[in-house]
């Protein structure tokens, strides 16, 4: 995968009809947010800012509770291999020494991103609040340092923005709003604010879509079970073999709180059975029919199967009676008769009973087994990462399943404008708005260091193979990068226009011995491109761009641009999105085991990237 298919695959931690729809950012919301603005600006206080010291004493009892935990959880080498990459000492020393605040911060900040990855042991709790004490602290500190001027210069700054707001956000305009909210909420005094700013920006910025075919395909299926007969009815004990044949269906149901789907099974059922009552043997056959549905509602709280209705007809005949003695087959035969209709009804009520618990247990394992893992390692990841779970909405149609997504932390932001309509035939889709990444990326790389290895790590890479090229090309490329991201934007994701431009944003780049101190922004436009085989694809156009924000580079500096180009080239493919999607073989819905899906729908528009695969 390369780097920015991590950027479509990360979201997806988290999978017809559109939402309803909402009006675009308004006048109405326009003088609320900024009656808010002004509301904290003359009740802001610098003096109620969270207190250094206090966060000082809760990052140090944060130490504690981890080495506390470690003693108690591991064994020695694995507690002396923790203990070396925490690193604590320094901080440690710092805030107890009595140093400098701006010492103490960037301690406190380098502890805090040397926590955020996908190593195993950072989704512990004990470490995870080690991760946040260190963020408050430097929080609090650089709110501190010039005593609330930036606070009140962030809300000039937020209020500027939004007079000067029109329709939907550019992106450069949605970023730095998430910016500006993000200092705003950290001082402790912007709760309002704050949510007022999450209700206006505080539409769904993922979405999932699986089509009733591929659902059909997933769920539909021949079942053909034979059973043994083992069971008395009125004092006979019977002994056979069942068998049904039947077909289980699946329809999508309009719901606008939960996604329902109306599972059914229709079979046909033959027994062919032997009584023993006594010396008596009574042979039977029996036929019949069962009809039974159940409506699969499916919310944020999980998976539930709702509805009774199980109808079963069962008619059984008596062929033969069994006994040496023709008067006792005479009395056998009119007892038959007459205890017939009970044992018909016992039999009947016994079969819906079996049917119905057997496709019930059949129907929960088809939700909740396939599901439940994925979630788990999504959750997990997440939490390695600093990153909140997204909130779910489900809902469904009669054509369509969806999922929609909000992805944000308690400072930030979601969309202010609904997903777009999918107006072609699909079997599943994913749409991402531009939000989702931003809020992601912001929380993963802003302002931190990461040179290609640790990059490639993050992203889930492994490893790339060496480029052809002449002996000197390749020491050069063997050379890793190393990159400082910038605190607002580190990564650029524009869908506008049909185009998607992707990148990142940084203030020093190094290769080598060389070093670039400067602001920078490296950027690919890709544009759908339909193949001859009908595949639509990602493809880039033309060549990889650096930017230095207009500013006059020196020659050595001018000298590093090619570099850079060529550094980020490998990053950004010509084409994305054309390999097919492979369903694994030994995947747990057998219907769709090594099926193959090829995107044939690609969208950038209004900031949503809209990827529909048959």
């Amino acid at each position: 995968m390369s780097r920015f298919g991590f950027l479509i695959a990360f979201v997806c931690l988290f999978s017809g009809t559109p939402v309803a729809t909402y009006g675009q950012f308004s006048e109405q919301d326009r003088t609320r947010l900024i009656g808010g603005i002004e509301t904290l600006e003359k009740n802001f206080d610098a003096a109620k800012l969270p207190a250094v010291g206090a966060a000082k004493e809760n990052l140090l009892q944060s130490i504690a509770e981890v080495e506390k935990y470690l003693q108690g959880s591991t064994d020695a080498d694995n507690r002396a291999a923790w203990l070396n990459f925490l690193a604590l000492q320094p901080i440690t020393e710092a805030i107890e020494s009595s140093a400098a605040d701006s010492v103490v911060m960037l301690e406190a900040r380098e502890l805090r991103d040397r926590l955020i990855g996908m190593e195993s042991g950072f989704e512990l709790p004990a470490i995870r609040n080690l991760r946040s004490a260190a963020l408050k602290l430097s929080q609090s500190i650089s709110l501190n340092s010039d005593k609330g001027k930036r606070v009140v210069a962030s809300l000039a700054a937020l209020s500027k923005l939004i007079k000067e707001l029109k329709g939907t956000p550019s992106t450069q305009q949605f970023a730095q709003i998430g910016f500006l909210i993000g200092t705003i909420s950290s001082t402790g005094q912007g709760d309002e604010l704050v949510r007022e700013f999450r209700e206006v920006f505080g539409k769904p910025n993922v979405a999932v879509l699986v089509g009733k075919p591929l659902l059909q395909k997933a769920v539909e299926r021949e079942i053909t079970r034979e059973e043994p007969v083992r069971q008395t009815i009125l004092g006979t004990r019977i002994v056979g073999t069942a068998t049904m044949t039947g077909q289980v269906s699946a329809n999508l149901m309009p719901s606008e709180n939960t996604a329902k789907i109306e599972i059914g099974f229709k079979a046909d059922f033959d027994s062919d059975n032997t009584g023993y009552k006594g010396p008596v043997r009574v042979l039977t056959t029996g036929k019949g029919k069962i009809d039974l549905v159940r409506t699969l509602d499916i919310d944020s709280s999980g998976f539930r199967l709702s509805g009774d209705k199980t109808d079963v007809e069962l008619k059984t005949t008596i062929d033969a009676i069994c006994h040496k003695m023709e008067m006792v087959r005479k009395l056998a035969w009119k007892a038959a008769r007459r205890q017939k209709p009970e044992a018909d009804c016992i039999a009947k009520q016994r079969l819906e009973k079996q049917v119905s618990q057997q496709f019930e247990d059949e129907a929960r394992n088809l939700n909740l087994a396939s599901g439940s893992g994925f979630l788990d390692e999504g959750g997990t990841a997440l939490q390695r990462l600093s990153l909140t779970p997204p909130t779910h909405s489900w809902s469904s149609s009669e054509n369509m399943l969806t999922l929609d997504s909000l992805f944000r932390a308690d400072h930030q932001l979601g969309s202010v404008d609904p997903r777009p309509v999918i107006d072609a035939p699909f079997d599943a889709a994913i749409q991402i708005h531009e939000s989702a990444i931003e809020n992601a990326c912001a929380t993963v790389l802003a302002g931190r260091t990461l040179n290609e290895k640790k990059l490639d790590d993050l992203l889930g890479k492994i490893g790339r193979g060496n480029e052809p090229g002449d002996d000197k090309q390749a020491a050069e490329d063997e050379e890793p990068f190393e990159i400082v991201f910038s605190q607002l934007r580190p990564i650029v994701f524009e869908s506008r226009d049909q185009v998607l431009r992707v990148g990142v944003r940084g203030r020093r780049f190094t290769k080598g011995s060389r070093v670039l101190q400067k602001a920078l922004e490296v950027t690919a436009a890709y544009k759908p491109t339909k193949t001859a085989d009908g595949t639509v694809v990602l493809k880039r156009d033309g060549k990889v761009k650096v930017d230095f924000g207009g500013k006059k580079l020196s020659i050595s500096e001018a000298g590093m641009k090619p570099v850079i180009e060529k550094s980020f080239g490998k990053v950004f493919p010509d084409v994305i999105l054309d390999r097919a999607i492979k369903i694994a073989d030994d995947a747990k819905m057998e219907s769709l085991r090594g099926m193959e899906l090829r995107t044939h729908l690609v969208r950038a528009d209004n900031g949503w990237l809209t990827i529909a695969i048959r």
